[in-house]
């Protein structure tokens, strides 16, 4: 497991260590702050993968028992952020996604802190009402190729990449997550400049992850 991290808008410097599972750092002193960390799968060779589908809606993740998706001017910004980054790196966006190799979905921790762990059979063990594994196909579930625990706090944003062509070699019908992104410290009084930053973290996401280049 590779992981990088930045603070965008800090020069105060942030330390994890390497373990059996990564947690978000305390929130306490981010607020001036934006966390970047992303992690990936070493065994995957994404120049093996050419397209990808992307929903057009960011799921809510908050205190309610409801699937809540986020649709306005400012989630489609971050979504075509998303986009433009991985088309330039020549991947292609497609509208079925049963003709995809890769699929992309952002998460958005609205109220309180969800926690996912790669021994789960979902991402978001603790929310009901996550996309499951039948929304990219038939597949029975999905894992991370690396031992993960996250811990996610309100505003924070998760962008996450699977595999649909699932683990072949294994013959396995799970969906491996070949590479996440997660966003802290998102949050201030004005709400402009909090699309702002997590603009500007979701593209330091691509520029500190070189090896989704094609």
């Amino acid at each position: 497991m590779s992981v990088r991290i930045f603070r965008i808008l800090a020069v105060a410097l942030l330390g994890i260590a390497a373990a059996s599972c990564q947690k978000e750092p305390s929130a306490s002193g981010l607020n001036n702050d934006n966390l970047v960390y992303t992690a990936y799968d070493e065994g995957t060779d994404f120049a093996s993968f050419n397209t990808y589908f992307i929903p057009d809606s960011i799921l809510l993740i908050g205190n309610t028992d409801k699937a809540e998706y986020w649709k306005d001017a400012d989630a489609q910004q971050l979504i075509a952020t998303v986009v433009d980054n991985l088309d330039a790196r020549n991947y292609t966006r497609v509208e079925d996604k049963a003709a995809a190799q890769l699929g992309l979905q952002l998460s958005y921790v609205s109220r309180v802190t969800y926690y996912v762990g790669y021994n789960y059979p979902y991402w978001w063990g603790y929310y009901p009402y996550y996309w499951g594994p039948g929304y990219w196909g038939d597949w029975l579930g999905w894992y991370y190729p690396y031992p993960v625990l996250y811990g996610y706090r309100t505003g924070s944003l998760l962008v996450e990449m699977v595999n649909l062509e699932g683990d072949a070699d294994a013959g396995s019908k799970q969906l491996p997550v070949v590479w996440d992104c997660f966003l802290g410290g998102l949050l201030t009084a004005d709400d402009e400049l909090n699309l702002q930053r997590t603009v500007d973290g979701l593209n330091q996401a691509f520029v500190q992850s070189p090896y989704l280049a094609q």
